[in-house]
């Protein structure tokens, strides 16, 4: 996904930029922000799996012992207590996924999608590996597979609104902004509450000429989420090329505020740049 830039008529942000968010059934979430000034930020988090129910085996406690260390970001211990548990039972299907997700969190992406291969040769109908798999295709540039993957998470549960949400983000990054709407009208209707599938779409009516569609989106955003950072710099460029610099500035000066709280250094200095820019 690419860095957007808005047409701006009275007001000029020559680096102003979107943030999309890409999830995974995240738990606990963060921003990844790549060197690539061409890459659009994408949210990646300490992903944890779903609560799954305790399990007696000894593997089924190595299960939940990981799921455990996940949740709290010790990740290769994690990944430690996942291995132990698939050499106690290699059919173990949610122990891959899991592993695969901590796989994805260190950055590691085709190890992730190896781990999401073997859950689905255990069992084809697991909705969430195939979430997972198109997550990890799409953060290495291709869309094409991730939407095949989110298509068939979404056959296999029509009301997966997280399946829909990165089928989006997926067909944003192919400019296909219609079907990336579709998918996040979707996602939405399936879950009222979705911050970030609020936040997507509103990038998606911004990249489609619809800036006043975009800010109605970032609002329902911060109204669900009120310190989201995303949807403030992202309704902070939406402004921006409405003409409207108060109103940029303050949205952009209050997403710099959270991304600095949270020691998000990386997008802090970002949306610090843009102010300077627009100042």
């Amino acid at each position: 996904m690419r860095w957007r830039l808005f047409q701006q008529k009275p007001i000029r942000v020559s680096r102003a930029f979107t943030i999309a968010v890409f999830t995974t059934l995240s738990a606990i979430t963060g921003f990844s922000c790549s060197k690539n000034k061409d890459v659009l930020v994408t949210e990646i988090g300490v992903t944890s799996p779903n609560p799954r129910p305790a399990k007696t085996s000894k593997a089924g406690e190595f299960y939940i012992q990981g799921q455990n260390q996940h949740v709290k970001g010790d990740l290769q211990t994690a990944i430690a207590s996942y291995n132990q548990a698939i050499s106690l039972n290699p059919q173990y299907g949610e122990a891959y996924n899991s592993r695969g997700l901590a796989y994805f969190d260190l950055g590691d992406k085709k190890r992730a999608i190896a781990d999401y291969d073997q859950a689905l040769s255990i069992n084809h109908n697991n909705a969430e590996a195939y979430n997972n798999r198109g997550n990890a295709r799409a953060s290495l540039g291709d869309n094409k597979a991730a939407i095949e993957d989110y298509n068939e998470a979404i056959r296999l549960a029509p009301n997966y609104a997280e399946a829909y949400n990165n089928r989006g983000n997926a067909h944003a990054a192919n400019k296909d902004q219609k079907a990336a709407l579709n998918d996040y009208d979707q996602a939405i209707r399936l879950d009222q509450k979705y911050v970030i599938a609020y936040n997507n779409r509103g990038n998606a009516r911004a990249a489609n000429g619809d800036p006043q569609g975009a800010i109605a989106d970032y609002n329902q955003a911060i109204r669900l989420n009120s310190n989201f950072a995303p949807a403030y710099n992202n309704r902070g460029n939406a402004r921006a090329a409405n003409g409207d610099k108060p109103g940029a500035l303050k949205d952009l000066q209050k997403a710099a505020a959270i991304f600095k709280k949270q020691g998000n250094n990386d997008l802090y200095q970002q949306v610090m740049n843009n102010i300077q820019e627009l100042q």
